[in-house]
């Protein structure tokens, strides 16, 4: 029977854990939001009770006393009656429901079968014996010499040890310790769990909100046209010229060799790294046969400038090799902004006559 009240129990503390977990998770016991679950009231008061009768149960497994027994039959009971009644209506409330008036009902048997101290009968049965231990004594107080005396005492001594009943209030207090510290792991866990979460939601509105710009469709610019991020940047193409020029260090043999001029301004772009800086790195030119070019080593051109906010840079360029003969090339251009999101547009630029190089 002892085993039997142990593992009810020790299953009553592990399933209040468990469900004040479940419930978190679920939103049953979420009480700062704005609409919070009424029920979780009465359920977080039945988990209570229930973790109460579980404590008092493994503190009653040394000490065979009918009030304890009776107690914690009532915290069971106590348990199945909120939870029935104020508890939301879910598989978790059936459960502790169902558990609570078996519990009870196991407590409640094993009481009424225990007797008390303080009952009639045990109580005359133990003076009857002790009467007669007594007139014993008496009789022979004068036969037995000091070394019996000793002797006797030393046994009535450990029979009342013997015989006195563990304090169960020593097992509550460290039952009740071991609980606590569940609950802490219990709770560390479940904000590990809560931040892992709230990242997880955030990165999945992020990816989303990038995919929701990227399946936009971008304007495309011609020469001349500026095109704005408010609060960051903007960018205007004005030429997109040929060059004769061939690098001798160069292993690339392009069709053509084209030198983009553009304009960018520096509106509020600010990075921890560097300042507005827009190179061939954002843009991707592609040729009349809708073949990626690559950049070619031109020397003598302007290259582009770091710039800080409020600052503009003037006639930058980049050469790009083409594989295929074109008279007009689109570039694609994505550049990040201050919220780390790619911003990207169209610029369809014609090709024009040759640009002197140095």
């Amino acid at each position: 029977m002892k085993l039997v009240k142990l593992l009810i129990s020790v299953i009553a503390m592990m399933l209040t854990f468990v469900f004040i977990y479940l419930s978190m998770v679920s939103g049953t016991l979420d009480f700062s939001s704005q609409t919070p679950d009424i029920y979780g009231y009465g359920w977080l008061a039945g988990l209570a009770l229930l973790l109460i009768a579980g404590t008092i149960g493994v503190a009653s497994i040394n000490n065979e006393d009918r009030k304890i027994l009776l107690t914690a039959s009532k915290f069971y009971f106590g348990t199945a009656i909120v939870v029935f009644l104020f508890a939301g209506n879910d598989s978790m409330t059936a459960t502790t429901v169902v558990y609570g008036v078996l519990a009870g009902i196991v407590f409640l048997i094993n009481g009424l079968m225990t007797k008390n101290e303080d009952d009639p009968e045990f109580g005359w049965e133990e003076k009857r014996n002790w009467g007669k231990r007594k007139d014993l004594v008496k009789k022979d107080s004068a036969d037995k010499d000091s070394r019996g005396e000793s002797d006797f005492n030393e046994k009535t001594k450990k029979d009342q040890k013997r015989k006195s009943p563990r304090k169960p209030w020593v097992f509550a207090i460290i039952w009740t310790s071991i609980v606590i510290i569940a609950g802490i792991f219990f709770g560390i866990a479940f904000l590990i769990d809560e931040e892992e979460s709230q990242y997880d939601n955030d990165y999945s509105e992020q990816v989303q909100n990038e995919e929701t710009m990227t399946q936009e469709p971008a304007r495309v610019y011609g020469p001349g046209e500026t095109w704005t991020v408010d609060g960051d940047f903007s960018l205007t193409f004005t030429a997109a010229n040929e060059t004769g020029y061939r690098n001798e260090f160069s292993e690339a043999n392009p069709a053509q060799v084209i030198v983009l001029t553009y304009d960018y301004a520096n509106i509020g772009h600010e990075k921890d790294v560097m300042d507005l800086y827009i190179s061939s790195v954002s843009f991707y030119v592609l040729d009349e046969s809708g073949e990626m070019a690559e950049t070619y080593p031109v020397t003598g051109i302007s290259y582009p400038q770091e710039i800080p906010i409020g600052a503009s840079s003037l006639g930058a360029q980049e050469a790009f090799g083409l594989k295929n003969t074109s008279r007009e090339v689109m570039v694609y251009v994505e550049i990040y902004g201050n919220d780390y999101v790619p911003y990207e547009a169209f610029f369809k630029l014609p090709v024009q006559g040759s640009v002197p190089t140095v």
